[in-house]
């Protein structure tokens, strides 16, 4: 859509997927993608409304460094979408606009003005429970948690790690409290969708066809075969982990590749490659009945205010 700000007509996403964080957000945004009306950003998880006007951005714990993959200025985010035909609805998914809910809202409505009236919001969650695990996993497989779940979860490292301004992926259950979450979308926007990645497992075709419609397009054929996305978890042997320490941890080599490569195109490789090299570890049955105690008011009230009944995740 036309945005104008600053007094400039900017075209700005249609529709934005805003998480959870390892609850089937890829798996969405990739689904939307087949449609041939709609035009996804070659860089994936800008993150621009959560950081926009930020003094600082995250660092990144592995380079010490600010995240290089974070946009944090309106013109640079306005020409990842350059690429978009006239016909096609412009969307983006990005991961901390669920978590940082208070700044992402707030961004959104002072650049959208009245404009945010239209604006599409889908969020996709996943079991809490589950959520904190994977994401746990993900940095281990991407070289950048070396502490075990128990610690990583100890409420003064999380607060040490946020005052270091690291990347917020580190609240592992911070990241899984979605009721106020929720809460603040649906409360600052008129136009907002809650998905469980369950349902889009069971049946991708009925989900997508309510998505598409939802966006304000006509369904394009689904595959229902179930597709795999950006698997985390321990190596699957020592060759494996050589190989995803190289492909998963920054390196200087590798800077070539991304002026050659567009960002959703290593993305995608790399989602790909994950199921060959990481197995899934499981949830051990101590840590599971933890996190369901701490999960469990929110739960409750996230099934009051989305109105769906959520208990098997407290089973």
């Amino acid at each position: 859509m036309i945005v104008s700000c600053r007094g400039n007509p900017w075209r700005l996403p249609d529709f934005l997927v805003v998480g959870a964080a390892r609850s089937g957000t890829t798996s969405l945004c990739s689904l939307l993608a087949t449609h041939p009306r709609v035009f996804f950003p070659p860089e994936k998880e800008p993150m621009f409304f959560s950081v926009y006007g930020q003094p600082s951005l995250p660092v990144d714990v592995r380079t010490r460094r600010q995240a290089e993959f974070v946009v944090h200025d309106l013109e640079k985010y306005v020409e990842l979408f350059s690429e978009a035909r006239p016909d096609q609805l412009l969307g983006e998914g990005s991961t901390w606009y669920l978590y940082f809910h208070q700044a992402t809202t707030r961004n959104i409505k002072k650049i959208y003005g009245l404009a945010a009236s239209a604006l599409r919001i889908l969020i996709i969650l996943r079991n809490p429970v589950e959520r904190a695990w994977s994401h746990y996993w993900l940095k281990k497989r991407d070289g950048e948690e070396r502490l075990s779940f128990e610690e990583a979860t100890d409420p003064v490292v999380v607060e040490e790690r946020q005052e270091r301004n690291l990347l917020p992926g580190f609240d592992y259950l911070g990241f899984g409290r979605y009721y106020l979450q929720v809460q603040a979308y649906m409360e600052a926007f008129e136009k907002v969708k809650v998905l469980l990645v369950e349902d889009l497992a069971r049946d991708p075709s009925k989900v997508m066809s309510e998505v598409f419609r939802f966006v304000g397009l006509e369904p394009v054929p689904i595959s229902n075969e179930a597709k795999r996305h950006n698997v985390a978890g321990a190596p699957k042997n020592q060759l494996s982990a050589y190989l995803g320490k190289l492909v998963y941890e920054p390196h200087s080599l590798k800077f070539p590749l991304k002026l050659l490569i567009p960002g959703r195109v290593r993305a995608r490789w790399k989602s790909t490659l994950s199921e060959s090299l990481f197995r899934p570890q499981p949830l051990p049955e101590r840590v599971r009945k933890k996190l369901q105690i701490v999960y469990r008011e929110d739960i409750l009230a996230l099934s009051h205010l989305i109105g769906r009944d959520l208990r098997h995740w407290l089973r």
